[in-house]
């Protein structure tokens, strides 16, 4: 792959989106895994890779809907207080037994003929042309047991229990038919449909155990920074807040979180020291020969300044540059490649350096590599909300009521969101207006990119595109900040 070297300018948001959008198609073209099978209890939130079928029918044979007396309907016809119809009781099937075979519909004494039979137990085998078939279930409670000398020419020896019927009973009468439910071959799941818990029940009554879904994009994840600390990392943590010499890593848990929840695969590859390409390019090296990844995210080193060297590297591999750069705040040193991978499928890897600040790298991968990761499976990007912006910061008091009010309440916009030519995105918080009815938003306090309390509060991403001048009861766009979306957000 020849590298593209692009100008200094800074992409357009949306432009940005598009070269997303075309390499999201080039990849998926050139993925060799189409799907994974996995046990049914762990494929809720994957998408089928193909229609599921069932393999059986439910219920797979005729049972009883309910406790009461297997019988032939068409003998019951003429039952009336006044005509009671007498049965003896041949025997009682439970759930689970073995159907006897069926009787025939009078005995040799004349008297008609049943089973008692419980709810969910197998009805007698179907009648052959010298016996006519039971179809029916009559309640227990409409039935009375009956003694041997109420029945009329009944012959002891064939059996001493009889009950009285005094009411017809319908043809198929608490009876569930065989495939009733669901049938052999029909189609359960449609290929592409996301699998949810309720669908478990359908498949798991069929006798699925494995279905074959569409494999998760994984993804792999560096921090980097010699300040940089995880408490999982060779055993090493900052034990202090006063060492000024070690920053707990706030990137790289972030993204595994993320990634996962917006149902990708991440895997942490570790921390890499930010003043070392040779370190950056070994281990690119190393994991685009293992053909375990779809996409490699690095947090840090992206600005094109002197600390900034995993461009120089990208390029060193003969990646294809899609934009470096991008007109939005916070995020603005974005950068997204495309590299051959060197394992033997020759697949795409797709690499994004996002920078360092964790909002700077939380808006990143809310507005670019969820919208790509959105592409890749072919998903619609997420529909935004329409919201009325109020000039008046969310705050911790709002929040935390009991807190002394120590910051202002009021909101100095000013230039705070950047040129009119930036796409600007602000953490913010969704509620209900005042009289409950439309949604208004308010940009939360402290929108640093090194601040991250405000996130205890924030619960969307509000989208300023360039050229909207921020004035109070403007219509903004809103996204929310996590896949898990609150119960008021809409």
């Amino acid at each position: 792959m020849h590298t593209t070297h692009l100008t200094t300018m800074a992409m357009q948001y949306q432009a940005a989106l598009q070269e997303l959008q075309k390499a999201a198609y080039d990849m998926s073209q050139r993925r060799t895994r189409t799907e994974e099978l996995v046990r049914l209890e762990d494929s809720v939130g994957r998408k089928a890779a193909k229609d599921i079928l069932s393999p059986d029918s439910t219920p797979a044979f005729d049972t009883a809907a309910a406790d009461g007396f297997a019988m032939v309907s068409s003998a019951t016809i003429n039952a009336s207080p006044t005509n009671p119809i007498y049965f003896r009781v041949a025997g009682t099937i439970m759930p689970g037994d073995k159907p006897p075979p069926t009787p025939p519909c009078r005995g040799p004494d004349g008297v008609l003929q049943c089973y008692e039979i419980m709810v969910g137990a197998r009805f007698p085998d179907t009648a052959t042309e010298h016996l006519i078939h039971m179809d029916a279930c009559a309640w227990g409670t409409d039935v009375r047991e009956v003694s041997l000398a109420e029945v009329p020419k009944a012959d002891p020896q064939l059996g001493n229990r009889f009950i009285m019927l005094t009411k017809p009973v319908t043809h198929n009468a608490n009876r569930r038919r065989a495939g009733a439910d669901i049938g052999k071959g029909d189609r359960l799941i449609r290929a592409g449909m996301k699998i949810r818990s309720s669908h478990v029940l359908p498949l798991a009554s069929v006798g699925i155990r494995e279905v074959a879904v569409e494999p998760l994009i994984r993804v792999g994840v560096w921090s980097t920074g010699r300040e940089i600390v995880r408490s999982d990392v060779n055993g090493t943590i900052a034990t202090k807040r006063t060492d000024t010499g070690y920053t707990y890593d706030a990137d790289g848990p972030y993204l595994m979180a993320a990634l996962k929840e917006y149902g990708a695969e991440p895997h942490f590859l570790g921390l890499l020291p930010s003043d070392d390409p040779a370190a950056l390019e070994k281990a690119l090296r190393e994991t685009m020969a293992t053909d375990k990844f779809d996409i490699l995210v690095t947090t840090g080193s992206a600005t094109p300044g002197r600390s900034g060297f995993v461009r120089s590297v990208v390029e060193k591999l003969g990646g294809q540059l899609h934009f470096h750069g991008v007109a939005m705040r916070p995020g603005a040193t974005a950068m997204f490649a495309s590299l051959e991978s060197n394992a033997p499928n020759n697949g795409l890897v797709s690499f994004f350096g996002l920078p360092g600040d964790p909002c700077a790298m939380a808006a990143c991968f809310r507005f670019l590599i969820v919208p790509y990761l959105q592409f890749v499976r072919g998903e619609k990007l997420d529909e935004l909300l329409l919201t009325t912006l109020e000039l008046r910061c969310s705050t911790r008091l709002e929040s935390e009521p009991n807190m002394d009010a120590g910051a202002p309440v009021e909101a100095s916009m000013g230039n705070d969101c950047g040129p009119l030519c930036l796409d600007c995105f602000r953490h913010g918080r969704v509620t209900a207006s005042e009289d409950g009815r439309h949604k208004v938003v308010r940009m939360t306090k402290d929108q640093g990119p090194g601040k991250m309390y405000p996130f205890i509060d924030a619960n969307c991403w509000i989208h300023l595109p360039h050229g909207q001048e921020i004035v109070q009861g403007a219509m903004v766009p809103c996204l929310s900040l996590s896949a898990c979306r609150e119960e008021k957000w809409q």
